[in-house]
């Protein structure tokens, strides 16, 4: 798909991942999402990789960190 003022196929790709995490401006979004919906196997791909970060984001690493090893993290940043 080479529309004009829409995304390629490899642009797409390029953009997945901030496309998933949002980070995008406005008009990136909307030219993504354009060729998304007009593109089936770029579709796929998004829905892929959507349901890759949900898996991580709940089943991802449930322990936290210690509470000292925080601190001692935060404080070098201060120091640095």
């Amino acid at each position: 798909m080479s529309d004009k003022g829409c995304y390629s196929c490899d642009q797409t790709m390029e953009q997945l991942h901030s496309y998933v995490d949002r980070e995008l401006n406005d008009f990136e979004m909307a030219d993504v999402k354009k060729h998304l919906d007009d593109c089936p196997p770029c579709e796929q791909h998004f829905e892929f990789n959507l349901q890759v970060k949900r898996l991580v984001h709940t089943k991802g690493c449930p322990e936290k960190a210690p509470r000292a090893l925080i601190e001692k993290i935060l404080s070098n940043f201060k120091q640095a």
